[in-house]
């Protein structure tokens, strides 16, 4: 298992490489700064081409809503990835910063006993899995049927991939802060199952809660500094690939309602899987990350010592109103916060409109029926 997370690190570390998803690397190394630069350029070629297709669109687009919302999700797509380019390239220090963090904490962790990293491989490989499979069957798919179905398929597949791995590089980030937040917790809940409520505290009690209220304070500058760092690409591959996935929906119910292809109908619907599933995995982890805060904040009230010094008492108060102020939370450039509540309110929201959309279909052909 060691292993094959080991290879599953490296592998992601390449492909985002690749991507042009990590930073360039510093001027000292001069061949993997040019190569760096060269890859971003054929990125930035490619996409240029892509938005030149869309344009070339505009004359077609006028013939149906489909075509209209087809070529927004396209261009948008194109534009998205450009400035997934450039956010990689313009938050370079926020990204230093965010590193360095990180080992803060790591170190902090240790000093607790807290050795090692959890597991990403058995999380990871199955929404990868996922993403290849929808697009096996769309592949398939778009070779039987044709252009039919998306003239711009084939050509837009690296831009996808390039979309989703972003997705995969926010989830593995989130993925490690909450393991850095589980392994606080869990050792927090040691010292309070271990606390003696009736007895004076000891020294060595006193400066363990105070290691641990510092990690608390930099695993909390982790979520800050990552907010910043990626909340722009989060907000834009929100609002794509959420536009994605409704419109998806949408079309696979028209189908069913038109009575369409049944490869036509399979071919929207792993199109919406295939934009749904990271955007779901994405708000879990980051809810996940908010409810070990939360917890944390809970266990604290447990240290408390009625015979303990006013200094002991005072460092257990200030460490439960840090955990009130400083939530471990993941936002989109404050816009929104990721967790389960408001993932499950979009997906409300969309089953409803949907539903409004259907009465209206089935409304009108009861109309043409009467009329006829």
């Amino acid at each position: 298992m060691n292993s094959l997370e080991c290879l599953t690190r490296r592998v992601l570390a390449g492909v985002f490489w690749l991507m042009g998803l990590v930073p360039l690397p510093p001027s000292s190394q001069l061949f993997s700064l040019l190569l760096s630069l060269a890859i971003r350029c054929c990125w930035i070629v490619y996409l240029g081409y892509l938005l030149s297709i869309a344009i070339g669109f505009q004359s077609v687009t006028s013939e149906s809503v489909g075509n209209v919302v087809g070529t927004m999700l396209f261009m948008g797509n194109s534009v998205l990835g450009l400035l997934l380019l450039l956010e990689s390239v313009l938050k370079q220090n926020t990204r230093a910063q965010l590193e360095d963090l990180r080992f803060q904490s790591q170190l902090q962790l240790q000093r607790l006993g807290m050795f090692g990293r959890g597991r990403q491989a058995p999380h990871l490989l199955p929404l990868i899995a996922t993403q290849f499979t929808c697009d096996l069957v769309r592949v398939l798919i778009s070779a039987k049927v044709g252009t039919m179905i998306s003239p711009v398929f084939f050509v837009s597949l690296p831009l996808m991939w390039l979309l989703r791995f972003r997705y995969v590089q926010l989830v593995q980030h989130v993925m490690d802060l909450n393991q850095r937040s589980l392994q606080l917790r869990r050792s927090l809940l040691a010292l309070a199952s271990g606390n003696e409520l009736w007895q004076p505290y000891g020294v060595q009690e006193w400066g363990q809660l105070q290691t641990l209220r510092k990690t608390y304070e930099r695993i909390f500058e982790c979520y800050e500094v990552f907010s910043d760092c990626y909340g722009w690409g989060i907000l834009g591959l929100h609002l794509v690939t959420s536009f994605q996935f409704v419109t998806n929906a949408y079309w696979m119910l028209t189908g069913l309602y038109e009575e369409q292809n049944l490869l036509i109908l399979t071919y929207n619907g792993a199109t919406a899987i295939d934009f749904g599933t990271p955007i779901a995995t994405l708000f879990w982890y980051g809810d996940a990350g908010a409810e070990n805060g939360r917890e944390i904040g809970c266990l604290i009230s447990k240290l408390a010592k009625p015979l303990g010094s006013r200094r002991y008492n005072n460092l257990v108060s200030e460490f439960s109103l840090q955990t009130l102020h400083q939530r471990f939370v993941v936002t989109a450039k404050d816009f929104f916060s990721l967790n389960l509540h408001l993932l499950s309110s979009m997906f409300a929201a969309v089953v409803t409109y949907l539903v409004i959309l259907i009465q209206f279909m089935f409304a009108e052909r009861s109309a043409k029926a009467y009329s006829a």
